[in-house]
């Protein structure tokens, strides 16, 4: 083939194969009984995976004639490690885009034209032999991914040519095999006609990303194998029917049988057979093997139940030749009255989208990141994922049929850039006639490759490709091919002249008004939020507003978060370190920079913060304990918590007061009260007469070993804070009382009232503040100074490092009046004086518009110092209340020495969290450092913060330091930089060397928000308004150690 004609192609949407064998299921098969019983690896694959020759072309203009020929030498190429993408191994550039396709701005084509410049071109060599017990027979050459369209040979032969990039390529090589040594050579283009078709929200990468291997096929073949399993309305009876398509090297294949025997999830055998009868068709024969089973296991996430079927083709003198295990379960989805049911009971997903990503390898993931994947997932309480957007790997949907998830299963088909082509609105595929056969294929691909997995519960026709004639035709084939599982697609939302194409009412980033308001009114599908919660950065906030749907509106069935895991490249920085890079960072351009870091992991699989609030939320079991046992709501559909144990302790400001532990049993979708024993229950009834604030906690952990986790795994949690006042303990402050510390022996403390500072000098600390600016210059405790510099110590701060949901909200440009307040301020009073045995400085501030804050020290004997901030309004005639816009925080900063790096403290822990994102996290007392407390977001921003804490300590390795508390919980962060430091930064090897410690300690601070990160705003509740006057008080004590 010329290379003209090889371009051609490449352009060309009609032409999107050449050769390729029809899509098949992706059973295993063997020549042993035994090795197809155990699942084993298959002997007659061989897999081409490793070291290949390469050679890297900027276009397929540039490749050399005649590489594919046999005598054309290698000796100079380079090698490239296959799987894996081309560019991740020194072969071009990875380019990230969320929408835009990748050539835009960079070539001058036409519409639907694929370029012809600016195409990396990759050439693959690989030689292989075969073993002598694999010749002499029939060889295919499968190629399970490659990114976006390749062209085949071997040994000089022309095999065939492929597009789509996440559908396995196969192709017979009988012919061209040698005995010998093999070659085998194949062109990837990262662009092609394909590409239009795969403008997925991803990095834009080329090569073979994806397993090849060589199958070698028995005489006569099970090609293809088709399990329908039903349940009778009673659900304890199950039938199957399993279609097989026999492909025959000998035409005339006569007397060929198939023996069967079906399993059960406990290995025992239920059912056995014989068949004969066959449809014969040129070159195969079809044959049907139908049952019924009683007393049967369903299959569902939560109870994963598998049945194994094995199968053995028998050959005419009765000789076992080939033997195939297929694993099937037995679960039924239906809609019925826009309600979603699985096995009979209504199912909500508690989903997450997953891209097949890794810092390491891209989308080149293998088996243990899909393992580890999916253990994850279970442990994290997930029932769901989502595909996006393109089909996985054969071995995830083995792993989600083992582990028991949900999979919507997603066509390889995006084309969200040509949706910014006008009013015309020329999207693809639309109406386009020349790509409708392409479109139907990669369709077809996915089906027919993923169609005897129980855990898939939906075919989607793709994702964000606007609507027409040719999705409705996906979504028609699906129905028709296989009506057991309901077709999903989001778009028509935008083009209700298409409604048909879906099952379900499908939306993205709708806030929960919005989703209410439709559920509201009769809805007529089930309800699905395909992607919600943009979890881009320090996000998730507000999350309870979604999961609660389901409990309010039947025809709600769940989402799917935006998304797994981060899609940021590991590289080294300029210091040699790995450093996670997003779009730009390999001056590719376009670029959509960060964007592509929206995952609930990051990209080397390190936990990100926000995953602790959806497992909460997505827990199966919702606990509110008490004082005499735990109330627990069960959501399960099919199981009661017999495998889970039941802790429950009491604790009073982190010390354990009682505890006990026993079994539970709650039916499905019901509630229980488990009452502790009656001696645990005296025991406490004992403790509570000491006034004081008890945490109630209670605990599902996992009794026993399970596939996905470990006994003693927690799989729900619940906490309730509960008051203990005695008759002489009077109620607490309100929030805007003055808190003045009480001591029954106060020390004396010496006053020294200089003419440029005011001091006070205590037994064991000293004070120091600057007269004219009431700025406190020293802080001496046990004779360390833990003032870093006087212009960033407990100085009034309204400002943080603005979130990703912030910079698309643009809080930045509406608050910035603040970011300013918090780096300036005008001193307009100071003033110090003695109040009884008190110190007392206070300085007034004059911020922007009519605003100001007042802060003021009163110092003790044993150098505390309560501190109150207040912020108030003063009447001018120029100015007006609307000036003042909301603030991203009301509190104070303090920069310390390096060396005061630990952090403990009593409140909501361990990870950072925030008012709008704070239930997936425990009251208790927790030890951390500043460097440990930076989470490592993609781009530098706001993090570590810690709600509703009762106090926290912040000392050096010798414990000298200081501990802060009040009467009413505040928030706070100790960091190696300061908010601005953070703010300046685009990477984290851009901060500077941590140089001193950064404690910021905060009435509050708007929550995270993330309906959307690009203009949803941080739900009301979770902002500060200054309507009214706003204060907040604290105190530091001094921490030391005493020789």
């Amino acid at each position: 083939m010329e290379k003209k004609q090889r371009i051609s192609i490449l352009g060309n949407p009609e032409i999107f194969q050449e050769n390729r064998m029809m899509p098949c299921s992706d059973h295993k098969w063997y020549e042993k009984r035994e090795e197809a019983a155990q699942g084993a690896d298959m002997p007659l694959k061989r897999s081409l995976n490793g070291v290949w020759k390469f050679m890297w072309c900027p276009n397929p203009e540039g490749v050399p004639e005649g590489f594919e020929k046999t005598d054309f030498s290698t000796s100079g190429w380079q090698e490239i490690q296959v799987p894996g993408h081309m560019e991740l191994q020194g072969y071009g550039q990875p380019q990230y885009t969320d929408t835009s396709y990748p050539w835009t701005g960079r070539e001058d084509i036409k519409s639907l034209e694929v370029p012809r410049d600016i195409n990396p071109t990759g050439i693959y060599a690989k030689s292989f032999t075969l073993p002598e017990s694999l010749r002499d027979k029939r060889c295919r050459i499968h190629f399970e991914g490659v990114e976006t369209a390749f062209f085949c040979w071997l040994n000089g032969v022309y095999i065939g040519y492929s597009e789509d990039s996440y559908t396995p390529a196969v192709f017979d090589i009988t012919d061209a095999l040698l005995a010998g040594k093999n070659k085998l050579v194949v062109q990837v283009s990262r662009f092609s006609s394909g590409a239009w078709l795969e403008d997925q929200d991803f990095w834009r990468m080329g090569g073979i990303v994806r397993e090849v291997w060589v199958s070698v096929v028995p005489e006569v073949h099970i090609q293809d194998i088709e399990v329908k399993t039903d349940i009778v309305d009673d659900y304890r009876t199950g039938t199957v029917e399993i279609l097989l398509a026999l492909d025959s090297e000998n035409k005339d294949c006569k007397d060929i049988s198939v023996e069967w025997q079906i399993f059960n999830p406990a290995g025992e055998k239920v059912a056995e057979g014989r068949t004969t009868e066959a449809k014969a068709s040129e070159n195969n024969k079809e044959y049907s093997i139908t049952g019924e089973l009683s007393d049967i296991s369903l299959w569902s996430a939560e109870v994963p139940n598998l049945y194994k079927v094995l199968l053995c083709v028998i050959d005419g003198s009765g000789n076992a030749v080939e033997w195939v295990v297929q694993q099937i379960g037995f679960r039924k989805v239906e809609i019925r009255d826009a309600i979603l049911y699985m096995n009979g009971k209504r199912l909500v997903l508690n989903g997450v989208n997953r891209h097949e990503f890794s810092g390491y390898k891209g989308r080149a993931i293998g088996k243990e990141e899909m393992e580890w994947d999916v253990r994850f997932l279970k442990q994290n309480n997930f029932n769901a994922v989502r595909t996006s957007h393109y089909p996985n790997q054969s071995y995830w949907y083995e792993l989600c049929d083992k582990y028991g998830l949900y999979v919507m299963d997603e066509t390889n088909l995006e084309t969200h850039g040509t949706w910014h082509t006008g009013a015309n609105r020329d999207t693809l595929p639309g109406n386009f006639p020349e790509w409708r056969e392409a479109c139907l294929a990669r369709a077809q691909a996915m089906l027919e490759r993923d169609k005897n997995h129980p855990c898939i519960f939906s075919w989607s026709v793709g994702n964000e490709s606007w609507s027409g004639q040719t999705l409705f035709d996906m979504s028609m084939y699906f129905r028709k091919r296989d009506s057991s599982r309901p077709v999903h697609y989001e778009n028509v939302c935008h083009d209700r002249k298409w409604e048909g194409t879906t099952d379900f009412e499908s939306r993205m980033y709708t806030t929960p008004e919005m989703a209410k308001e439709y559920l509201s009114n009769t809805p007529n599908k089930p309800y699905m939020l395909c992607e919600y919660a943009h979890a881009m950065g320090n996000s998730c906030g507000n999350l309870q507003e979604y999961t609660k749907l389901a409990d309010e509106y039947p025809q709600y069935c769940g989402g799917f978060i935006w998304d797994y895991i981060d899609q940021s490249i590991i590289v080294k920085d300029m210091f040699g370190q790995e450093t996670m890079a997003y779009g730009g960072d390999f001056d590719d351009r376009p670029a959509d920079y960060n964007f592509c870091t929206n995952g609930l992991l990051y990209s080397d699989r390190e936990i990100s913060p926000k995953l602790w609030e959806v497992k909460y939320y997505y827990q199966s079991f919702e606990l509110l304990p008490d004082e005499n046992g735990v109330n627990i709501k069960n959501r399960n559909l099919f199981t009661d918590g017999g495998d889970l144990k039941l802790l429950w302790i009491a604790e009073k400001e982190g010390q354990v007061k009682a505890q006990c532990e026993w079994d539970i049993c709650v039916k499905p979708l019901e509630n229980g009260y488990c009452s502790i024993p009656e001696k645990t229950a005296e025991n406490m009834r004992a403790v509570l007469l000491e006034p004081g604030e008890y945490v109630m906690t209670a605990s599902l952990i996992l009794k026993e070993d399970k596939l996905y986790a470990q006994a003693g795994h927690e799989c729900a949690f619940g906490q309730q804070v509960i008051l203990s006042e005695a008759a002489d303990r009077k109620p607490g402050r309100e929030e805007h009382d003055t808190v003045v510390p009480c001591m029954e022996n106060k020390p004396p403390m010496q006053i020294i009232d200089g003419d440029t500072v005011f001091s006070v000098i205590c037994d064991t600390c000293s004070v120091m503040y600057q007269k004219q600016t009431g700025k406190l210059v020293s802080y001496k405790v046990g004779g360390k100074e833990l003032v870093y510099d006087s212009f960033h110590t407990l100085l009034p701060n309204f400002w943080r490092a603005p979130v990703d949901n912030d910079e698309g909200s643009k809080m930045k440009l509406r608050c910035a009046p603040w970011k300013i307040a918090s780096l300036y301020q005008n001193v307009k009073e100071v003033s110090f004086q003695k109040r009884g045995d008190m110190a007392e400085v206070r300085v007034i501030y004059e911020l922007f518009g009519n605003a100001r804050c007042s802060v003021t020290h009163c110092i003790s004997g044993d150098g505390s110092i309560l501190v109150q901030e207040v912020w108030s309004r003063e009447e001018k005639a120029e100015c007006s209340n609307e000036d003042i816009p909301e603030l991203p925080c009301f509190g104070m900063s303090w920069k310390l020495p390096l060396s005061m790096q630990n952090v403990k403290w009593y409140g909501k822990g361990p990870h950072e969290t925030y008012t709008d994102r704070c239930e997936g996290s425990k009251i208790g007392i927790y030890k951390t450092t500043p460097k440990d407390s930076l989470a490592k977001y993609v781009v530098p921003q706001e993090c570590g913060n810690h709600v509703q804490t009762r106090w926290a300590e912040l000392t050096d390795e010798k414990g000298v330091g200081i501990r802060i508390s009040g009467d009413i919980a505040f928030e706070f962060s100790v960091l190696p930089y300061t908010c601005h430091e953070l703010e300046e930064s685009r990477h984290l090897y851009e901060l500077p060397r941590p140089y001193a410690t950064v404690l910021r300690i905060n009435k509050q601070q708007r929550g995270v928000g993330g309906d959307n990160s690009w203009g949803a705003e941080v739900h009301e509740p979770y902002r500060i308004y200054l309507e009214k006057e706003l204060s907040f008080s604290f105190v530091i004590k001094p921490y030391f150690v005493k020789e």
